[in-house]
C-alpha cells in the first residue's frame, strides 16, 4: 500500500494529467456530498409536520372542520382565534398576540401534553424573545432583558395574564369586534412555558388553549396540521378547491422556494459530478501506462 501511495505521489509530480485528474476528483467528492446534503434536507423537510391557517366567511362550523379532516395526511384540525394577551412577570407588563386553539391541536402541534390545573401559555423561543424585547421597550429601567430568565435555566415562568375578549363580528364579515378594557382591569394566574419548535422558530408563536364552545361562536379562521410537506403542492391546491384562503402563504411560499432551490442545486450537482466523472476517465485514458502501473 505505502508502495502504491509513493508511487502515485512520484507520477501525480511528474504528469500535469494526473494533477488535473486528482482536481476532478476533488470536484466530483465535493459535488457529491452536497447533492447528499440537499436531498437529506428535503427529505427531513418532508417529514416533518405542515401547518396551515385558514379563513373563510364567517364562523367555523363543524362541517368546515369535518371536510378538513376527512383530507388525507390531516393530523388535526383546530379553530383559531387571535387575541391580544397582557403579560404581568416581575411587576412588568406588555402585550403579546395570543392564537386560543383546541387543546388537542396544541398537543398535536408541540408533541406534549396538557397538565391539569393552573392556565398554561405556550410560545416558542422566538415569541419569548420578542416578549423580552417587548418588557424592555416598555420599562426603560431595564438594561438586560436576560436577567429575566431563571438562573437555573428553567423553561417555565409563573405569570399573571390579561385576555381581551371578544366576540364574532355580527355582520358575519369574519372580523373579531372588541369587548373593551375592563378584562383587563383583572389578571389571573398563569404558567408560561417556552418550548422548542423547530417548523415555527423563524416566526413567534404563542398560545394557549380556548374552551370549544368559545371558538365554536366566534373563532373566524381555522388551523390544520398535515402528517407531513408535499413537494407537488397538493396540499394547498386541495384547500383552494375548498374555497379556504392560506392566511400563512407567504410563509408557504417562502418554504416551496427554498425547496425548489434545493432540487436545483441537486439537479445541477449532479450534472457536474457527471461531468467530472466523464473528464476523470478521459483524462485517465489520456494519462497512459504510468497511470495504469500505479
Amino acid at each position: 500500500m505505502n508502495n502504491k501511495i509513493r508511487s502515485f505521489l512520484r507520477l501525480r509530480k511528474q504528469s500535469d494529467t494526473v494533477k488535473i485528474i486528482c482536481l476532478f476528483v476533488l470536484a466530483a467528492t465535493a459535488f457529491f456530498v452536497s447533492v447528499i446534503y440537499h436531498a437529506w434536507d428535503i427529505y427531513r423537510f418532508v417529514n416533518t409536520p405542515a401547518e396551515y391557517v385558514l379563513t373563510g366567511e364567517g364562523t367555523v362550523s363543524q362541517k368546515r372542520l369535518d371536510e378538513l379532516i376527512q383530507m388525507g395526511d390531516v393530523a388535526a384540525v383546530s379553530r383559531q382565534m387571535e387575541v391580544p394577551v397582557t403579560v404581568l412577570y416581575q411587576g412588568m407588563s406588555t402585550t403579546v398576540n395570543c392564537s386560543l386553539l383546541s387543546q388537542g391541536y396544541i398537543e398535536k402541534l408541540l408533541a406534549i401534553k396538557f397538565p391539569t390545573g393552573t392556565k398554561r401559555i405556550y410560545m416558542n423561543e422566538t415569541a419569548f424573545s420578542e416578549m423580552l424585547q417587548g418588557f424592555s421597550e416598555e420599562n426603560e429601567d431595564l438594561t438586560d432583558v436576560e436577567s429575566l430568565k431563571p438562573a437555573d435555566g428553567s423553561t417555565e415562568f409563573d405569570i399573571r395574564y390579561s385576555m381581551e375578549d371578544t366576540m364574532a363580528d355580527p355582520k358575519g364579515d369574519g372580523e373579531a369586534v372588541s369587548m373593551g378594557a375592563s378584562a383587563a382591569e383583572s389578571y389571573k394566574s398563569a404558567r408560561l412555558n417556552v418550548v422548542k419548535d423547530d417548523e415555527q422558530e423563524e416566526k413567534g408563536l404563542a398560545c394557549t388553549a380556548e374552551a370549544e364552545g368559545r371558538l365554536l361562536k366566534e373563532a373566524c379562521s381555522m388551523r390544520v396540521l398535515f402528517d407531513r410537506h408535499d413537494l407537488d403542492g397538493l396540499h394547498v391546491e386541495q384547500l383552494g378547491k375548498l374555497g379556504y384562503e392560506i392566511e400563512n402563504e407567504e410563509a408557504v411560499i417562502m418554504e416551496e422556494n427554498e425547496i425548489k432551490i434545493k432540487l436545483l442545486h441537486i439537479q445541477y450537482g449532479l450534472l457536474s459530478f457527471g461531468i467530472c466523472l466523464i473528464a476523470i476517465f478521459t483524462l485517465k485514458l489520456a494519462a497512459g501506462k504510468g497511470w495504469d502501473r500505479w
